[in-house]
């Protein structure tokens, strides 16, 4: 299982925040490992998606159920078919944005374990970062 947990103080308002990461489609805009995000069907505020990675044939596909909690400012990304199983949950709490990742890998990328985790803290810290500064923007732009 790899686990990983990236806070960063948010230095945006909340409602700021959750805007941008509330719309699920935009996720490639900020997660560099997303190629495109493509909603399947919704139901109330469970979305079934199919994500385009970044990595080769045939783990470029990955299918999960989300949940869209406005009420607890927070995503929940359950992927259930594909390279990864398991959590990626994004959440805005106590002024900071909170993503952390709870899944394991199919059994050939788990040969690469290392530089998995390596990318995902990379590319989660690029996509806190810049939806930070977009959502600072947008508090600012609204101001």
């Amino acid at each position: 299982m790899i686990r990983l947990t990236i806070e960063m103080n948010a230095n945006a308002s909340p409602e700021a925040i959750w805007r941008i990461i509330s719309n699920v489609q935009n996720m490639p805009k900020y997660w560099y490992l997303h190629r495109d995000v493509k909603v399947l069907e919704k139901a109330g505020s469970y979305l079934r998606v199919l994500i385009n990675l970044a990595l080769p044939k045939p783990f470029s596909k990955e299918e999960a159920l989300v949940r869209v909690s406005g009420q607890e400012l927070m995503i929940i990304f359950n992927f259930i078919k594909g390279p990864l199983r398991g959590k990626h949950i994004i959440k805005v709490t106590n002024g900071n944005i909170v993503s952390t990742w709870a899944v394991n890998t199919s059994f050939p990328l788990l040969i690469f374990k290392s530089w998995i985790i390596k990318r995902l803290r990379d590319a989660t810290i690029n996509a806190l970062t810049s939806l930070i500064n977009d959502a600072v923007n947008l508090n600012y732009n609204h101001n």
